[in-house]
């Protein structure tokens, strides 16, 4: 009974599956607001499949993107002075795999639902304070953590609000920085992380 049950689910699963684009905005953390030259957001953009399982209200949506992203780290202005310490911006530019697993209602004309986005990225590209150490030991490209948020979707459209949390520091420890041969100034005495809200909209074919 179980195993009809969920071989039912499975092939309507298949039946209302389909390729969609997404597209979107990152908003930088709180630590970035003082910072001159942070834009006030960044942008996400890339093609995602959505997996319907309708029986129990579950749909998997895996998707690949390239994901723009800001926050700020600590770094030392001066020479072995650990009190100069400012805040500066960092972007990296991620290609990132996410596996939304989305539960929901059928309201017929809408489905609201709930949304939960474990994702890991690898960075491709660099700027601000990490541009001069990009080929050094000392940035954590690596990148990974989880989204929780809400959604719906109306028609083909989608639309998905998320709060991100990233596991891990962008620079991985002082003492890499320094035996990366990176300049003093990169001390660094904060970590960082790209953490914060997003928002998607999704089309589906």
């Amino acid at each position: 009974m179980i195993a009809a049950i969920l071989l039912a689910g499975l092939t309507a699963a298949q039946a209302k599956g389909g390729f969609g684009v997404k597209a979107g905005v990152n908003f930088p953390t709180s630590n970035v607001k003082d910072i001159k030259d942070v834009s006030p957001a960044s942008y996400h953009v890339g093609v995602a499949y959505n997996f319907n399982i309708p029986l129990v209200g579950l749909s998997i949506q895996p998707a690949l993107q390239y994901s723009l992203k800001q926050s700020a780290i600590g770094v030392d202005t001066g020479v072995g002075a650990l009190d100069n310490l400012t805040m500066e911006k960092v972007s990296m530019g991620y290609l990132e795999l996410m596996a939304s697993v989305q539960w929901g209602i059928d309201l017929i004309v809408a489905r609201p639902f709930l949304d939960v986005s474990p994702f890991v990225g690898y960075a491709l590209n660099g700027g601000g304070a990490v541009k001069d150490i990009w080929t050094s030991d000392a940035v954590n490209k690596l990148d990974c953590g989880v989204g929780l948020g809400a959604g719906i979707d109306i028609w083909k459209l989608q639309v998905v609000c998320r709060y991100n949390w990233n596991f891990g520091n962008l620079i991985k420890s002082v003492d890499t920085v320094e035996n990366g041969n990176a300049l003093d100034k990169y001390k660094m005495l904060k970590g960082g992380n790209f953490g914060g809200l997003s928002l998607s909209v999704a089309y589906f074919f």
